[in-house]
């Protein structure tokens, strides 16, 4: 099957990108409990090699960057974690999930045509019309040698009466938006060659996806309530930095640079 599979995400590319992404990197499941604690083992255990990717049609024990779960009825959605080796100054790391969300939003919106534009809620959902249409969770493992597991989850030909009462109006997905079933492997397809193209380059050269972002802040000029760490601030999204970090200012009016949120209220 996932000889298969990776012969319809790669038709049509170029050799040089086959190279780079054989079949030895890919494998799909039909059912695991989630593919960055698959992947993570194998980096872990030193068995992980650059672009490895496991994709699954039913995650039991997906979730998202706080812990929280990710269930879709089986083959509905795009979810996958791709192995990226980490060889760049650290402090570039933080950028990785905002390059992430720019090359999964040009490929979605390549898919949904110049009409549609998508949002960017820092640091990892991309919404249509403030509705989810997907996740990214980025988890670093730095033993025996520093990789970066990208989690991504998209709703794809997912269905609205599928799913929960509570988040038909906070959710969407492809197939709601173009009220058709667009193809999983496909999507994937862009996606990865987007990586292979910008990846490690769009880590140390920034602008092109912060550029993409920036244009989609959801967050921008909103007033928000964020928990970073034990800390709660309280004051205005006023972009994001060169580092990829959520740029507040507070209503004392001091600046500050958020890395990371445990959790982002906002109006």
């Amino acid at each position: 099957m996932s000889e298969a599979i990776y012969t319809e995400v790669t038709r049509g590319w170029p050799s040089e990108d086959r190279e780079r992404f054989r079949p030895g990197h890919f494998t799909h499941l039909a059912k695991t409990g989630s593919t960055n604690d698959d992947l993570l083992s194998r980096a872990r255990a030193g068995d992980s090699v650059p672009f490895e990717l496991i994709c699954a049609d039913y995650q039991s024990n997906g979730r998202g960057r706080r812990g929280d779960r990710w269930v879709a009825a089986s083959g509905r959605n795009l979810l996958f974690s791709l192995a990226l080796p980490l060889d760049g100054p650290r402090e570039t790391w933080s950028r990785l999930p905002q390059l992430t969300a720019s090359l999964v939003g040009r490929a979605i919106e390549d898919i949904l045509g110049p009409a549609h534009r998508l949002e960017a809620k820092w640091p990892n959902d991309l919404l249509y019309k403030e509705q989810k249409l997907a996740g990214i969770l980025v988890e670093i493992s730095l033993l025996p040698s520093p990789v970066a597991i990208v989690g991504v989850g998209i709703n794809v030909n997912l269905r609205r009466d599928e799913l929960p009462a509570d988040l038909r109006d906070l959710a969407t997905s492809l197939y709601e938006i173009t009220e058709c079933e667009s193809s999983r492997w496909f999507l994937l397809g862009l996606i990865l060659r987007g990586f292979l193209k910008h990846y490690p380059d769009g880590i140390s050269d920034f602008s092109a996806a912060l550029a993409w972002v920036t244009a989609r802040d959801l967050l921008h000029g909103r007033n928000l309530r964020v928990r970073s760490g034990h800390e709660w601030l309280a004051g205005t999204a006023s972009g994001i930095g060169s580092g990829g970090e959520l740029l507040l200012t507070t209503e004392s009016g001091v600046a500050r640079e958020i890395v990371s949120a445990e959790e982002i209220l906002w109006k």
